[in-house]
């Protein structure tokens, strides 16, 4: 690694020239985050690694300034990247993008403080000031070169603990321009005492790298100042436990094949080296078990060992989706549909069970391989058998719901990086499906039809006029909200808050002059716009789109409800609430059934009537009728829109308003 130090402290009040343009080897989806963050008009730098952005080998370690952090998830998220979240790292958000093109995931690692140790226990109040600091070098911000020698020392010192034999010449490099002193040197010297750090600089540039452990417990034990660092430690480690895990809905990854096409084999390299939360659940009901023997003489033993097995693999899968997990799950319900699989009235009862309790996939692979092969891998059965099983679950695939066929006869690293992709897609949807047919998978056919199973994502209806392009299905189902409002072509829409890159694009393809609004509020001259979205709005956007809306305009606010939010409205009817005392006029609230993602109706909240008939029309769900009761005792009790878990609420700023 090589970093660019000037020599002395003298160097550093004029900026170095920066780095020629074929120099600097950035990958583009890091180059996609360093334009979105110079976007965001927030100082922000890169900690350490330059020379390692052409494809990232570990983190890419970014510090940005702490107001940037309402909306550093949009940021990312329109930059390609799903954030990870992790409790106990202190001010460590972790960001995850998958590249198809390399087969590789790249890892951000961005932090609003500067603390060290395993724990983040040892805090410092540095951040800001190397934020003011901080040097061009191309097309991202580093620390200047003190700052960034100190950083990377005390990284290895107090966070690794020791000088691996990769990091011994930048340390040596660190320690020269460090030798010259800094503003973190004087605060280290603070911190430590001068002859402690004094000692540690010789160290290094003596080259008794097997000294650095001891030297790194004598830096730890001395450092001194900031809260508790043993109280810190506990806390933040016991927090650790609670695991990582994702926001929001997500997906249930299901395989299915004969015995020998790889299910098992693919699923745990898939949760060996896909670094989001995954949870393994194995779904075989006739596996070998330390009561076989004694089951088997009982009547009925084995259906009972079956239906334990499948409930609880059930249970599992949905306890880990609760918990924010990925579930890889080998073997389905959707096995009972199998041809062949009948039996008496209890073997009949169990697969009804299975289909009931087991959660159905949101993508299911069917892994593809000749019988011929799958008999050389496993030498089970015959390889007539085997290609007849394959050809049943090939049938039963095109009649499943997103259902993909996967060559599983190719090498085991090309299904992983198949079934990888199709992770991403899966959790970022904004990656779309459009490059799996480059990554070896294919709808599964649909039985007696040579079509897709389901519409395409090239079926599109009619084109929205200006736009000079066709709306998908899947994209006008996120522009539902338009026929609530009487704005049937707006001249001028406006955006903000948690807007999904599909959304967005969704937007665009809307009203390609489509402008998403600045967080702070920008005066009267701003009002520009007739219709304005806000998804998940965040402090601050709900003024900035007051200020945006021309007299008349519409807003329209996708909100959730959340009774652990720090600010802001906590129900749908607070929201109503919000905007009434804004002023707003002919203010309406719709609940989204079932959710935003899958939104079927917009049902206003205020009509008994289309509550209950949208209630009806889903009595087929699990505890349908025990919802349906509770929402007719709201009904009853006038507080169904403090229940109502999502929905849309649009109001209208009324003509010659005063400025809100």
């Amino acid at each position: 690694m090589t970093f660019l130090f000037p020599t002395s402290l003298g160097h550093l009040s004029a900026p170095p020239e920066p780095l020629a343009p074929a120099t600097q080897q950035i990958h583009p989806k890091v180059g996609s985050v360093f334009d979105a963050l110079d976007r965001a008009g927030l100082p922000w730098l890169l900690l350490r690694g330059e020379d390692d952005l052409a494809l990232p080998a570990g983190d890419v370690d970014i510090l940005v300034d702490k107001h940037l952090l309402p909306r550093l998830d949009e940021l990312m998220g329109a930059a390609g990247f799903c954030r990870v979240l992790a409790w106990g790292h202190g001010s460590h958000r972790f960001y995850f993008c998958y590249s198809a093109e390399e087969g590789a995931w790249i890892k951000l690692d961005v932090v609003s403080d500067l603390a060290f140790g395993p724990y983040q226990q040892w805090r410092t109040s540095w951040a800001a000031r190397c934020l003011r600091r901080r040097i061009r070098r191309g097309s991202f911000w580093t620390p200047d070169g003190a700052d960034q020698a100190w950083l990377l020392l005390l990284h290895l010192f107090m966070d690794k603990g020791g000088i691996a034999a990769a990091r011994q010449e930048p340390a040596r490099a660190a320690a020269k321009v460090a030798a010259d002193g800094g503003r973190i040197a004087e605060s280290v010297r603070r911190r430590v005492g001068a002859g402690l750090a004094t000692d540690m600089l010789n160290l290094v540039l003596a080259g008794r790298f097997d000294d650095a452990p001891a030297m790194a417990a004598r830096l730890r034990e001395s450092w001194n100042g900031g809260a508790s660092p043993m109280l810190t430690e506990a806390v933040n480690r016991t927090l650790r436990r609670s695991g990582a895990r994702l926001r929001g809905h997500t997906p249930l990854l299901g395989v299915m094949a004969p015995d020998g096409a790889g299910k098992t084999t693919l699923l745990n390299g898939l949760h060996a080296e896909v670094p989001l939360p995954t949870k393994y659940v194995y779904m075989g009901l006739w596996g070998a078990g330390p009561f076989d023997a004694v089951l088997n003489r009982i009547p009925g033993g084995r259906t009972a060992k079956k239906v334990y097995r499948l409930v609880r693999g059930g249970v599992l899968a949905r306890f880990y989706r609760r918990l924010g997990k990925v579930v890889l799950m080998d073997r389905v319900a959707y096995d009972a549909l199998l041809a062949g699989t009948g039996g008496g009235p209890l073997v009949w009862i169990s697969n009804k069970l299975a289909l009931a309790v087991i959660p159905a996939p949101d993508v299911l692979l069917v892994l593809d391989v000749p019988g011929r092969v799958m008999f050389e891998r496993k030498g089970e059965h015959s390889p007539e058998l085997l290609e007849s099983w394959r050809n049943d679950y090939l049938r039963l695939a095109g009649r499943l719901p997103g259902s993909r066929v996967v060559d599983a006869a190719q090498p085991v690293e090309a299904v992983q990086r198949v079934a990888t992709g199709i992770i991403w897609d899966t959790c970022f949807p904004a990656a779309g499906w459009a490059a799996t047919a480059s990554r070896g998978t294919h709808p599964a056919p649909a039985v007696g039809s040579p079509s897709d199973n389901g519409p395409s994502s090239s079926s599109s209806a009619a084109p929205e006029a200006g736009t000079g392009e066709a709306l998908s299905l899947h994209l006008w189902r996120l522009l539902d909200w338009r026929f609530l409002l009487p704005v049937l072509q707006p001249r001028t829409l406006g955006f903000a808050g948690r807007i999904s890159p599909e959304t967005e694009s969704a937007l665009r393809l809307l009203d390609p002059r489509a402008v998403r609004l600045a967080e702070t509020a920008t005066g009267p001259g701003g009002r520009t716009c007739d219709v304005v979205l806000l998804a998940s709005p965040g402090p601050g956007q709900v003024e900035s789109a007051g200020l945006a809306l021309e007299p008349g305009g519409w807003i329209c606010v996708e909100a959730n409800r959340s009774l652990l939010q720090h600010s802001g409205p906590r129900t749908l009817r607070g929201w109503k609430r919000m905007l009434e005392r804004r002023g707003y006029q002919d203010v309406a609230l719709y609940w989204n059934a079932p959710n935003r993602e899958r939104t079927a109706r917009l049902v206003p909240v205020t009509s008994g009537v289309s509550i209950r008939d949208t209630l009806a029309l889903r009595k087929d769900v699990r505890f349908g009728a025990l919802k349906a009761a509770a929402v007719h005792v709201a009904l009853a009790l006038r507080v169904f829109d403090l229940l109502v878990p999502e929905g849309t609420i649009t109001g209208r700023r009324p003509e010659g308003s005063p400025e809100q």
